[in-house]
């Protein structure tokens, strides 16, 4: 028996959000359209127990206190996280660090919205403009 066809389009999509050198996290179109993200909505995050370089976020239909604010600057959404990574002591302004993506609905009930797995591509910034435009 043949099970459901994978759907290229899903399986070829980058997903990404990369740390500006503002400390604001910001994201590609493909993830913002994607992830149907919008000023209606928040965001909250997570680290993983396990890696440091794998945080978790997920995507509310609700805006709860505890939660990132959706921002929206020009065509692009963003969230205020330099004191997150800043407490993570992440280095975005010495490094450009974009997080890949990918679904993990294993938490999609505990949290109450679209669960996404964030994990950290990191590399030196060869000059200041590495990272800040939007992919």
């Amino acid at each position: 028996m043949i099970g459901t066809i994978f759907n290229a389009k899903d399986l070829t999509q980058r997903l990404k959000a990369t740390i500006q050198m503002t400390g604001k996290l910001g994201f590609t179109q493909d993830t913002i359209d994607q992830l149907r993200i919008n000023q209606d909505k928040s965001i909250v995050m997570a680290p993983d127990d396990e890696n440091v370089n794998v945080l978790y976020m997920c995507v509310l239909e609700t805006k709860p206190e505890y939660a990132f604010p959706i921002l929206k600057s020009g065509p692009y959404f963003y969230l205020n996280t330099k004191q997150l990574f800043d407490k993570l002591e992440m280095d975005y302004q010495k490094n450009v660090i974009i997080f890949d993506l990918s679904r993990c609905e294993k938490y999609d009930e505990t949290i109450g919205g679209d669960c996404y797995k964030m994990t950290a591509r990191v590399k030196v910034r060869t000059n200041e403009s590495d990272g800040d435009s939007e992919e």
